[in-house]
């Protein structure tokens, strides 16, 4: 059994004039990128890497530089096969980070047809059992826009789904952050766990404050504070704090996580099946994060693909805290990319015990949202 052909596709999905605000900009597309393989027997898998603000460019990387590297050798070779880019798309004179994150949709997709070929699910094959994720409100929702008569509604619908968490978005400014997540814990209490999102925004000035509302307010984590390269600052806020501090989203390969583990840098890992080298290297990362006895929440990314991946790897992760549940009112790719999608129920998510990732991928949406070239973000 070969691998005959590997095809990306960038999708986008634009938002007619409505837009979300978060600490990266204004939102006004959903992108994302999916991996097809097709091996030549005819099993195919879907895979799926993070658009990086560039859909169009990640997908002709898959398409003209790793797909050559991948074709003609055995979808069962995983680590075979992600060494074999490694050392020639990453380790030297290739793309960096950008062929890590096209090499993650390639990586998923052959678990993805591992599990086909012996009908078992990818949490199986992962050494895995399936159990029930406790998930939290995330994704692309409770931006910056919404004020706090809004918020108190948009949180409120979440608990009545059954969420017992939520993740709110901050870094826009710190005293500000500090209101809105004190109106939040004093509206529903103690027993919603609030985590919040700066996405880089805060800097060391920040640091005072934003811990003192963390404390006070009993702040589940806080994610992404500051830069992933700026380890001393991340540091430092320890000393102000004992907060969870949760990131990783924007780091890639297990070698970066070796350097935030090793340097008590974070609390909760959140590395990306999409991003930070597929199911293979995700696995890896989170059997290391074990091993500093710190904890695992992957980042969900943009399509059900990577809500499966994440879902699949967390059963068979010891050390798994939480799902992210994408929120965000409009995600075709979440929605309609697979007749099958699983989904988040009464604050649970659970993989099915279909082969592979287990998703019925509907093709059809390919043609609907072609790739459009730019960031979703302005």
């Amino acid at each position: 059994m070969k691998i005959k052909e590997v095809v990306a596709y960038p999708l986008s999905c634009r938002f007619d004039g409505a837009s979300m605000r978060f600490g990266v900009g204004n939102v006004v597309k959903r992108d994302c990128v999916l991996v097809k393989i097709t091996c030549d027997d005819g099993t195919v898998g879907w895979g799926e890497s993070h658009h990086a603000l560039t859909p169009t460019s990640i997908a002709e990387l898959v398409n003209s530089s790793l797909a050559p590297i991948v074709i003609g050798c055995d979808p069962f070779d995983t680590e075979g096969i992600w060494a074999k880019i490694y050392r020639r798309q990453i380790a030297t004179h290739g793309a960096g980070t950008a062929a890590v994150i096209a090499m993650s949709g390639i990586d998923i997709a052959l678990w993805d047809i591992k599990g086909k070929v012996l009908g078992l699910p990818v949490y199986r094959l992962m050494g895995g059992s399936k159990r029930k994720i406790r998930a939290y409100a995330g994704g692309l929702s409770l931006g910056y826009e919404e004020d706090l008569a809004t918020l108190e509604k948009s949180v409120g619908d979440y608990v009545s789904q059954g969420y017992t968490a939520i993740k709110l978005r901050v870094g826009h400014d710190a005293k500000d952050d500090a209101r809105r997540v004190g109106h939040l814990r004093k509206t529903f209490g103690p027993d919603l766990d609030i985590a919040v999102d700066a996405a880089t925004r805060y800097t060391i000035w920040d640091i005072p404050v934003v811990a003192d509302y963390c404390n006070e307010y009993n702040v589940f984590w806080l994610e992404e504070p500051f830069t992933p390269d700026d380890i001393d600052t991340y540091l430092r806020f320890r000393t102000y704090s004992n907060t969870m501090l949760a990131w990783g989203e924007n780091n890639y390969t297990k070698y970066a996580f070796k350097d935030l583990l090793s340097k008590d840098a974070v609390d909760v890992v959140q590395a990306d099946c999409t991003k930070s080298g597929g199911l293979t290297e995700v696995k890896k990362i989170a059997d290391m994060t074990e091993a500093f006895h710190r904890l695992l929440s992957p980042h969900t990314s943009q399509t059900i693909l990577s809500a499966a991946a994440n879902t699949h790897l967390m059963c068979c992760t010891p050390n798994a805290l939480i799902f992210e549940a994408d929120l965000a009112p409009i995600n075709p790719f979440r929605d309609l990319l697979a007749r099958n999608p699983i989904r988040v129920v009464d604050g649970y998510i659970e993989p099915t015990d279909e082969p592979g990732l287990g998703l019925d991928i509907d093709e059809s949406i390919i043609d609907k949202y072609p790739g459009v070239r730019g960031s979703a973000y302005v």
